[in-house]
């Protein structure tokens, strides 16, 4: 019997090998050694959405050093690197990602909506390129809006996806062609 790890905004979960699922395209790719099957359903093509400027990033910025509640938001989504994954969590034991963005922000006194669906409609569009402190969002596992990380600069992002909270940027394989747009809740 073959095992397949299936990430679905972070969550890994097994499945029996020759599982397809009704309708709609799958996809299998290995990234890291991790087995990763996408099921996209059968909908009408996303809309096209904007790459960042700068898709092929050279290190993260330094938004960290920055004063003001932008430096204290990269601060705080940097300092929980590394923080194991977990479905659904929203707190340093565990987080999903909308659940990290979500805390982040609560922690620098500013409340947004727990999930990705409602933080992409509910945060103000970004024209051009995101800022440090926007939230960016993809279409991963579900049609729409169903990843979200906090956008750092240069490219780079913080985010809970796979084991744990770690950085990714724009110019990843697995990220490159998923990126819906960004969304502001910083004035």
């Amino acid at each position: 019997m073959t095992v397949r790890t299936i990430l679905t905004c972070g969550v890994l979960a097994a499945t029996l090998g020759g599982v397809q699922p009704a309708s709609g395209k799958t996809s299998v790719s290995d990234v890291g050694g991790v087995e990763l099957i996408v099921s996209t359903p059968d909908q009408p093509a996303r809309p096209a959405a904007r790459r960042p400027a700068k898709a092929r990033p050279s290190e993260p910025a330094s938004a960290a050093l920055a004063g003001g509640r932008t430096g204290a938001l990269v601060r705080t989504a940097m300092s929980l690197v590394g923080t194991p994954y977990v479905w659904g969590g929203a707190s340093p034991s565990g987080f999903d990602c909308s659940g990290f963005v979500w805390y982040a922000y609560n922690r620098i006194g500013i409340a947004i909506p727990r999930t990705a669906d409602v933080q992409f409609a509910a945060g103000r569009p970004v024209d051009g390129d995101p800022q440090p402190g926007d939230l960016v969002f993809f279409q991963t596992y579900d049609y729409g809006a169903s990843h979200v990380g906090l956008y750092i600069g240069n490219g780079w992002f913080v985010n809970a996806i796979g084991t744990d909270v770690h950085l990714a940027n724009f110019a990843s394989d697995y990220f490159r062609g998923r990126y819906l747009g960004a969304r502001r809740f910083l004035t």
